[in-house]
């Protein structure tokens, strides 16, 4: 197979796509209804996260930005470290510590007042944020099949923006209704409680929730002997096939998986792409760091930024299976670079106009290029790695992440700070041309460089 040809999935419609998708083992419905809880924890706390920084802990711009980056960072070094975890223990038992981590990171949180607890709440959660995606993908890569694979990783990217576009509502609703904190009793305990601190406890409560799915619903289950299959993207393994229900003969230790894969040329070549698309993805962080506080300032602090931001997921549910139905026959590497330029686009309308239109905008051109890029690359990372390699390539490929977040997080408090302070004159145009010039230099590189990561590699 040519690396530009696309893999060979016979014509299904959405329902019987759905249809086969049933007849996967209970795990994965386990690792979808464990995804949405986890969603809307994430997204609430998340949603608010660098604004609780600054308006409740009082942290400056600069010192918040820096603070979110370095929690980012150790949130990307804990994923791709933990997708060989996942690899070597079990999709269960690993994805089983990451819940138990956010658990007691989020209960401090929940009901901490001062900085000293509330970061140590981020830095005890920064595991089980970290952990919990390559774990998953995991999951949704071994519990498929060759004919599943394109729609289950849609339905996993679907269910979780089902989740952040509830939290976004939710995040509005309780800035509001505690924008004075307010006194909460339970089992005649009372506790001051403000507007972060609502939303943590929330996102503790769906916390609970996903501990009991996973003890419930999650076992491991034997790898299905179809779940990549062979040319179906521009790279090609060295692994041989094996037989239905064997388990990977490859080594049970986490350190010598990762030096197993880092011995595969078409690993890094796949480095170079993420890597490149690490500026792409780096609009979402600003979205959530640069965004929200950016909103405040020019439209008013009732501007309830969550609620806008819902369009983003609420779009993604709506595009992500006409999508892939509609590009399930071009290989995932074009799909992921025409997605790539479209969200590039999205930034330059806040760099035209300060405006909610200009916003609105922004997120719903944002949005179709993220619905044509993200579950394809969730997919193709999966494809690309040798069977029961899945987590550990979906891990190391948040390295590039791991760099580039401190740098965003900096980069978001600068620019604030520069271009869009709490008080003085603005010129938040600028602010957005500098992010929309540095993300659209990711799509053209990969352009450039497409020759290179797109080589064939003859397998043994």
């Amino acid at each position: 197979m040519s690396a530009q040809t696309a893999p060979e999935t016979p014509k299904t419609s959405l329902r019987e796509d759905l249809a086969a998708l049933l007849k996967r083992p209970r795990a994965l419905w386990g690792i979808y209804a464990l995804k949405f809880f986890e969603s809307l924890a994430f997204f609430g706390a998340y949603n608010v996260l660098i604004v609780y920084l600054s308006e409740e802990l009082r942290y400056t711009d600069r010192e918040a930005g820096t603070i979110a980056g370095t929690w980012l960072t150790a949130v990307s070094l804990v994923t791709f470290a933990a997708g060989s975890v996942a690899d070597a223990v079990g999709v269960r038992k690993a994805l089983l510590a990451s819940v138990l981590s956010c658990l007691v990171g989020r209960s401090f949180l929940a009901f901490s007042h001062d900085r000293t607890l509330a970061l140590t709440g981020l830095a005890l959660m920064s595991y089980g944020v970290g952990s919990m995606f390559p774990t998953m993908a995991a999951g949704v890569a071994r519990y498929t099949d060759k004919r599943t694979v394109s729609f289950g990783f849609s339905l996993f990217y679907v269910v979780m923006n089902l989740g952040a576009f509830v939290a976004g509502p939710v995040v509005t609703l309780l800035r509001r209704s505690f924008a004075q904190p307010r006194t909460l009793t339970f089992m005649g305990i009372s506790a001051r409680v403000s507007s972060g601190q609502s939303i943590f406890l929330l996102s503790l409560f769906f916390t609970i929730i996903g501990l009991f799915v996973t003890l419930w619903l999650v076992r491991d289950e034997p790898i299905p002997s179809e779940t990549v299959p062979e040319g179906a993207t521009a790279f090609r393994t060295n692994t041989p096939p094996t037989a239905p229900h064997d388990e990977p003969t490859q080594s049970k230790n986490p350190l010598r998986i990762l030096a197993e894969v880092a011995r595969e040329s078409n690993f890094w070549r796949f480095l170079l792409f993420v890597s490149l698309l690490v500026l792409v993805r780096l609009i979402f962080q600003h979205a959530h760091l640069t965004w929200p506080k950016y909103t405040l300032r020019e439209f008013g602090q009732s501007f309830p930024y969550a609620s806008y931001w819902s369009i983003n997921p609420l779009m993604i549910i709506v595009l992500t299976p006409i999508v892939t139905a509609f590009t399930r026959e071009r290989s995932a590497y074009s799909v992921i670079v025409a997605g790539a330029f479209v969200t590039t686009a999205s930034v330059f309308f806040l760099a035209l106009s300060t405006t909610v239109w200009a916003s609105v905008l922004f997120i719903v051109t944002l949005s179709i290029g993220e619905a044509l890029w993200s579950p394809r690359l969730y997919e193709f990372t999966t494809r690309v790695a040798p069977k029961g390699r899945e987590g550990t390539y979906t891990g190391l490929a948040q390295i590039p992440m791991f760099v580039a977040k401190p740098i965003v997080g900096f980069l978001s408090g600068e620019l604030l700070a520069r271009y869009c302070p709490a008080v003085g004159p603005r010129d938040s145009k600028t602010l957005w041309l500098v992010i929309g010039l540095t993300t659209l230099a990711g799509p053209v590189a990969i352009v450039l460089f497409r020759r290179f990561i797109e080589a064939k590699q003859e397998s043994k």
